[in-house]
Formats: structure tokens, C-alpha cells, sequence
């Protein structure tokens, strides 16, 4: 396992900030070996509740907003960068002012402008630049309601430095890229075609992206040429951005939209295409049905272990305390969060799945785990 802890973004309501929680994994969600947990496995069986995660870790640092922009979390993004162990986290604010905290260094960085804002839900691939070993390239799609915009965040030498640090300097910047051309058919009421957003995303070689939906197909990206090609009438058959996992071959995602109630990881083969579903295994059992599912987010820890974060919501209504007249109840929304911890190994000719273990995050909101 290449990572030791996962990052957990919290938003509180009070103060408006958003704190990083480290997550020790193998404290919290893996058994010393995959032995150790199929045994845990089968002495126990299925619990009936998940444990909570207990003691919460120390808030490691707070990320802010400007205050007029503190209502606007859809447009609050952020996003991991590789590094030399546990990477770098990036927050983005709505006005495309980032900022950059390396975990590695215990260091703040300030980044160049971006050059649009990104809902939070924008999808990252992260990828070298052929021929390099730390050129790093963060290519983020933003859907935004009347386009998908698309860039990337590069890492390299500066070219334009002179003297002694010619060739040796580096720096980050931004490079504004081409849309997918993915669209729909002609809207009469808005004069224009419909934007149809990516459902599906991968690193598919080292100079080739790959996003699709089900409605337009599934589109290449040549980061070389930085040049979009249509690459078949398919869908990827996974939703969000898939994980590729060099030991095993093949590349690990969900296999099912977020509204879905069934809690599935897949593996499948996007070396050929149209692209190939190997296996897939429950990951998680349903929760009851007053709780709705509404992010996941997959981390690839290495060696085919995985970190699942599932978030679910529901709704309750109280009426007040002292009702006024024409004083309507009150919403709360609850909210909880399952970390899950999961390893996949070759077994004969085929690969099987190992639940380690699975802890629980209540009461507090998940922004999103990177």
C-alpha cells in the first residue's frame, strides 16, 4: 500500500471553513494482511452496525472562502496531486483562486489563477508527461450547465529560466484545452444544441484520455495533440473516473449510477475497445430507505488496495418547539459517511475481493475524501 492515510474535507456549518482530517488506514480500515482479514471475515460474518470512527483525527489545516462566496459549496473544488508520499491537496474557491497545501512538506503553496471555476463534482485525471518521471499533468472536466470546460494543471521545468536554475527551476500552470464534443440534439427554446456532461472518465495510456456517456458515445482525448476524436457508440461501463492498478491489469471503478442501491466495485479492461467488464463485487450492504446515496469517491491506495468513501443523506422534518402561527417545520438533513476498506488479488485464474473493514463518519457534512 503506497498510501498511509485518506483525506477527509469536512464543512462546518459555524464557521464557514472546510478542515482536513487525516484518515490512518491501516489503523482504521485494514487488518495487518489479506489473511488476517478473510479470517476477521468469516469468524464474524456480516456486523450488524459499522463502528464509528473514533477519535476523529486533529483538523490538519482549514481552507477558506471570501465571505460572499461562502453559500456557493457546489463551486468549492477540491482535488489531490500526486507527490513524493501522500501528495498534495488543492482547493479551488469560486472566484479560480487556488491554493495548494503539500502535505509532505507541511506547506502552503500559492498556485497560478485557473481559468474557470469548477463544481465540485468536476471530474481529475491524473497523469506524466510521456517521456518524464515528474511532470505531472492534473486535467480537470468542469460541468457547467451550457458547456463542459476542460483543463490542465502541469507541473514542469521552465524553460524560460536562465543562469543557474536554466532547466532546473519548475512551476505550475494552467492551460486552457478544447471541449469534449459531446452534444445532443438541437434545443429550438435555446437556439442551440444539448450539452451533454461526461459520465464516465480514464487514463487509458500514457498520452490518451478517454471520457464517454450514454447518450453521445465515448470521445478520446490525445494529450500530445491536445486534439478530440470520437472512439465509438459506446459508454465506459462505470460512472466517475476509474482507477487503473498496474499489479492486476486492469482498471477499477462503479459500475452504477449514484442513485443506485447497490454498492459495486468493478474491474474491467479498457486496453481494447469497446472496453470490458472482468468482475464485480458488493462492496457494501444497502442501508435503509430513508438513507439516499450522494457521492462516492474511490482512492486508489496500490497493490489493488482501495479506499471506499460512500456518503448518504436523509431528511427529517421537526416541528418547533414553541410553533408559531404560519411557522413551518423544520428540515434537517443528516448526514453520514461510510469509509470502507477493500483489497483485490489474484485468485487461480481470476481475481476475488476482500473486505477488510468499514468504519463510520455521523453527524458531520463530507465535502468529499481524496
Amino acid at each position: 500500500m503506497n498510501r498511509a492515510f485518506a483525506n477527509v474535507i469536512v464543512r462546518d456549518y459555524g464557521s464557514k471553513f472546510y478542515s482536513l482530517l487525516r484518515v490512518n488506514l491501516k489503523q482504521h480500515l485494514f487488518h495487518r494482511s489479506a489473511a488476517a482479514a478473510e479470517k476477521a471475515s468469516n469468524k464474524k460474518g456480516l456486523p450488524s452496525a459499522i463502528p464509528s470512527l473514533e477519535p476523529l483525527p486533529e483538523h490538519k489545516i482549514n481552507f477558506s472562502t471570501p465571505p460572499f462566496m461562502e453559500g456557493a459549496t457546489y463551486l468549492h473544488f477540491f482535488s489531490l496531486l500526486k507527490g513524493q508520499a501522500e501528495g498534495r491537496v488543492m482547493f479551488a474557491d469560486p472566484c479560480a483562486n487556488p491554493v495548494m497545501y503539500d502535505i509532505d512538506m507541511d506547506a502552503v503553496i500559492a498556485m497560478p489563477e485557473t481559468n474557470f471555476s469548477k463544481q465540485r463534482d468536476s471530474i481529475s485525471l491524473s497523469m506524466t508527461r510521456p517521456g518524464s518521471q515528474d511532470d505531472e499533468q492534473h486535467y480537470v472536466l468542469s460541468k457547467e450547465p451550457e458547456n463542459v470546460l476542460f483543463e490542465v494543471l502541469e507541473y514542469e521545468r521552465n524553460g524560460s529560466a536562465r543562469g543557474p536554475s536554466a532547466g532546473t527551476e519548475r512551476r505550475w500552470h494552467w492551460q486552457h484545452l478544447p471541449s469534449p464534443p459531446m452534444r445532443g440534439p438541437y434545443l429550438p427554446s435555446l437556439h442551440r444544441r444539448e450539452v451533454i456532461h461526461p459520465s464516465a472518465a480514464a487514463v487509458v495510456d500514457e498520452t490518451t484520455l478517454c471520457v464517454s456517456s450514454v447518450e453521445t458515445g465515448a470521445y478520446a482525448f490525445d494529450t500530445v495533440k491536445g486534439e478530440w476524436r470520437q472512439a465509438g457508440s459506446w459508454a465506459l461501463p462505470f460512472h466517475g473516473a476509474a482507477e487503473y492498478v498496474p499489479e492486476l491489469g486492469l482498471w477499477f471503478g462503479f459500475n452504477a449510477t449514484i442513485g443506485n442501491t447497490h454498492h459495486c466495485l468493478g474491474a474491467f479492461d479498457l486496453s481494447s475497445w469497446p472496453p470490458v467488464e472482468h468482475r464485480s463485487w458488493k462492496y457494501l450492504d444497502p442501508l435503509s430507505d430513508e438513507w439516499s446515496t450522494w457521492q462516492r469517491h474511490l482512492l486508489n491506495l496500490g497493490s489493488g488496495k482501495f479506499c471506499i468513501a460512500t456518503s448518504f443523506q436523509n431528511i427529517e422534518w421537526h416541528t418547533p418547539c414553541y410553533p408559531l402561527h404560519g411557522l413551518d417545520d423544520e428540515m434537517v438533513v443528516n448526514d453520514l459517511t461510510i469509509l470502507t476498506g477493500v483489497e483485490v488479488v489474484r485468485s487461480g485464474d481470476g481475481l476475488k475481493m476482500i473486505n477488510h473493514k468499514s468504519k463510520r463518519l455521523e453527524g458531520i457534512e463530507i465535502h468529499c475524501v481524496l
